[in-house]
């Protein structure tokens, strides 16, 4: 058995029974018990989607996160006050309009479940800390805030995916709409951070036809190589298999983490 089936065998295994417990038990994080790293990310992507923000925004508020904790400590950082802060600079950057106070509330009720909403005083002090932590976050970045996400990165992959398989096969299985899943999913884990969005996009694609068993051997060029050494200089064998354990990995401690919430 080559590296690469044993790899395609552990994705396969791994990646669908965590899916299914994933699926059988996703509650609600009590923030309030959980102060983590992930669970700020987590905290974040709630956020976001019930306030209905486009998913670049969610992810560079998220990469944001991320970045700042590098550098800083939970110890002396509220995450939820950055999650809401990042969420906050991310809906600007990414002209996505969404209101300051929304944000404050939405972010209130993922962490107070059930209780009503701020009142003035409460509002306007947490609006200060806010627009404070603003600065403070643009500081930690450098005042660099466009991100350059892997999203269209893997659009632009799974093009090429569908015209080296066939229309066919690649329509055969979802293989965009558990792209675009874990593409959201990994931004759980500061691995946005450690490798180029290329690589990222690559491969969550190679994780995807993986656990769907496919082979993508549709052409001389693709057959003589890795297909995702093809698509970026920075996609070899080695890293692509890389952040894929990782991907698999995350999912794996996402899971501990909040069974043991």
């Amino acid at each position: 058995m080559t590296s690469s089936e044993e790899n395609r065998i552990v994705c396969q295994g791994q990646f669908s029974e965590e899916n299914s417990v994933k699926d059988d038990f996703n509650p609600p994080v009590d923030y309030t018990k959980n102060c983590s790293g992930f669970s700020g990310a987590r905290f974040i992507i709630e956020c976001g989607i019930k306030l209905k923000a486009s998913v670049l925004t969610v992810a560079t508020a998220a990469t944001y996160y991320h970045k700042f904790y590098e550098d800083a400590s939970l110890d002396e950082y509220d995450p939820y006050l950055i999650g809401c802060t990042c969420l906050y600079l991310a809906s600007k950057v990414e002209d996505d309009d969404i209101k300051i106070r929304d944000i404050i509330n939405v972010g209130i009720n993922c962490i107070r479940r059930g209780e009503p909403p701020l009142s003035l005083d409460p509002y306007f002090c947490m609006r200060d800390s806010l627009i404070q932590a603003e600065l403070l976050l643009m500081r930690f970045l450098g005042f660099k805030m466009k991100v350059d996400l892997p999203h269209k990165y893997l659009l632009h992959y799974i093009q090429s995916i569908k015209d080296w398989l066939g229309n066919e096969v690649f329509d055969s299985v979802p293989i965009i709409q558990l792209a675009w899943t874990v593409i959201q999913d990994v931004y759980h884990s500061p691995i946005v951070l450690k490798y180029p969005p290329q690589v990222l996009s690559a491969a969550i694609l190679n994780l995807v036809v993986q656990v769907h068993g496919i082979v993508v051997t549709s052409s001389e060029e693709v057959n003589a190589h890795s297909w995702f050494t093809i698509l970026h200089p920075d996609c070899t064998t080695k890293t692509v298999w890389e952040v894929t354990a990782k991907i698999v990995l995350m999912y794996k401690e996402e899971n501990s983490l909040i069974l043991s919430v």
